[in-house]
């Protein structure tokens, strides 16, 4: 396979869902609307939409544009050295925190892609960390480098931020690198 086929296979995924999102951020902001109708409002029927869409949907452009970079940079991390298991673990973070959030989250509207972007960072931590060959450990190190600030936002802070989709994509991914260790390492 050549290097150019590589890098677009790599990035084409969180490349897609990141246009997604902008797409559902331009839409709201053009026509006004009100977007929550998507959120992921635990424990109702309303919210129950939301462990589908609440990653689309975001507050403001600074809200986007801090999942934007990290989304495109883990997800293409994770689809470059890992080909063979990175959408069932693009997957589980998407997912798995959503539905944490909806049975276990307080009782307000949770949206943006940050559980996903925490389930990708801590897959990737965790790892080279379970895995323990030389190439996982290293990329365990730059993603603890570039993003290690994303271990303060597990912990509750700011009220309108919600750490329980941080602690649950921490969660997806910790559980996904811990399982995918397991299994024999693959050619690129």
């Amino acid at each position: 396979m050549g290097q150019q086929s590589k890098i677009y296979r790599s990035i084409w995924i969180p490349l897609r869902l990141a246009l997604i999102m902008v797409m559902f951020f331009l839409v709201g902001e053009y026509l006004s609307l009100d977007l929550r109708i998507l959120a992921n409002l635990p424990r109702t029927l309303e919210g129950l939409p939301g462990v589908l869409f609440a990653p689309l949907i975001h507050i403001n452009l600074y809200h986007l544009l801090s999942n934007l970079f990290p989304i495109l940079c883990l997800g293409t991390v994770v689809y470059w050295f890992y080909p063979g298991i990175a959408r069932n673990v693009f997957i589980r973070a998407y997912l798995v925190p959503m539905v944490l959030v909806w049975l276990f989250a307080r009782p307000t509207y949770h949206v943006g892609a940050s559980g996903l972007v925490y389930g990708l960072a801590f897959f990737l931590v965790f790892f080279g960390f379970f895995r323990k060959d030389f190439k996982s450990l290293l990329i365990s190190i730059v993603i603890l480098l570039f993003f290690g600030g994303l271990f303060y936002g597990i912990l509750p802070g700011q009220p309108e931020i919600s750490f329980e989709s941080h602690l649950a994509g921490a969660i997806a991914g910790g559980l996904s690198a811990f399982e995918f260790s397991k299994l024999k390492p693959q050619r690129n």
